[in-house]
């Protein structure tokens, strides 16, 4: 599984302060430059802020030729599909509509050379999809669609909702896509399945059927570095930011709990000890190794840079969780400040996160359908 996806907890009543200042009385850290793109991701909503602020602002020209799900011909279809459901078909089991959209996706994925794709339905804790590439499925949970309730039929979800659900199906559907093009990459570099499995734990079936397939086309160049900036966040050289969303997004979820302005900080103790421990024995190897490298590329300049960041802000959640937890009862403005922190620390991730490579293209991706779909059903 590789696929996390932020969330943002709301900020509300009296104590509230959506732009994170402190208390008029104490001394704030600067929020580093350019996390406000991130700062107010909402639970539901997270996705589409975060698409918004990176397409509307800083969405990169892309230069390479589309592939798979980024081709216009097939976003149109998926996007034909949603919109019918929506406007006709509005009693619909909300079960039916995740059939009868991930059913246009694999076909699309299938015409593009994506073999073998699948979905599957789940519950409990965790986003509304998710792509696992071990499974080489999307796990789609209807229970997340919406905070307000658990939609038994499309009807229960608003217009903003099923567009979020619409973007979300299809973003995690790409990371198929992109898979592909990785395995592609590293069959013509001679690695053999067992290798690629081995390196990816992409299932091996997959990986059979994706070398036995002949592709019309060579990769072009750009589609070869594309490939290898994902394969290098995802499963190689700079994976340990992923790996870490995996593995520990409760950890994350829990600091993003704490900056609200109600949190209990003795609710979040375990979660900084996760993060702390990251950081000590991960993250800051990983920026050792990373400050000794000869010639980095842009790309790693700039993730090394996020890192950093990352680095920064949790030695001031780290800071100011000793003073708070240290104390029988801590003053008012400590704990506001460790509030503050953890948000800080909290849109440094999720920064980073969502400029790797393979998430930037999904959020672009996802970013160009939910901009369709929503302008469809906004006109009758």
């Amino acid at each position: 599984m590789r696929t996390y996806r932020p969330g943002r907890a709301t900020w509300t009543g009296d104590g509230a302060r959506g732009d994170r200042d402190p208390r008029p009385d104490s001394t704030a850290r600067p929020v580093a430059a350019g996390l406000d793109r991130v700062v107010g991701l909402q639970r539901l909503a997270g996705n589409r802020v975060v698409r918004q602020l990176l397409g509307a602002r800083t969405r990169p020209v892309v230069q390479r030729k589309e592939y798979g799900l980024d081709e216009q011909p097939r976003q149109d279809r998926y996007v034909d599909t949603a919109v019918r459901l929506w406007r006709t078909q509005r009693s619909m089991p909300i079960g039916d509509f995740v059939a009868a959209v991930m059913t246009a996706v694999q076909a699309e994925l299938t015409a593009a050379g994506v073999p073998l794709f699948g979905w599957v339905p789940v519950t409990g804790a965790g986003a509304a999809g998710v792509f696992d590439s071990a499974a080489w499925k999307v796990k789609v949970n209807v229970a997340k669609f919406t905070s307000r309730l658990v939609p038994k039929t499309l009807g229960d979800l608003t217009p903003a909702e099923v567009t979020e659900v619409v973007g979300t199906l299809f973003h995690e559907s790409r990371h198929a896509d992109q898979d592909v093009l990785v395995i592609r990459s590293l069959l013509d570099q001679k690695r053999t399945p067992q290798q690629i499995h081995a390196a990816t734990k992409i299932r091996k079936d997959v990986i059979q059927a994706v070398r036995a397939t002949r592709s019309a086309t060579p990769l072009d160049p750009d589609q070869v570095a594309h490939a290898g900036r994902m394969f290098d966040v995802m499963y190689g050289t700079h994976k340990e930011l992923l790996t870490f969303l995996m593995a520990h997004s409760a950890a994350v979820e829990g600091i993003d709990r704490l900056s609200l302005p109600t949190s209990r900080p003795a609710d979040a103790a375990r979660h900084v000890a996760t993060l702390t421990t990251w950081q000590t024995s991960v993250l800051r190897p990983k920026l050792r190794r990373m400050a000794a490298a000869k010639a980095p590329t842009p790309v790693e300049t700039a993730l090394q840079q996020r890192l950093a960041q990352v680095d920064s802000e949790l030695t001031a959640l780290s800071a100011a969780w000793r003073k708070v937890a240290g104390a029988r009862r801590p003053g008012a403005d400590d704990v506001d400040d460790l509030r503050q922190a953890a948000g800080d620390t909290h849109a440094a991730i999720t920064d980073a996160y969502t400029h790797l490579e393979s998430e930037a293209d999904a959020f672009r991706v996802e970013g160009e359908v939910t901009t369709a779909f929503a302008a469809r059903i906004a006109t009758p």
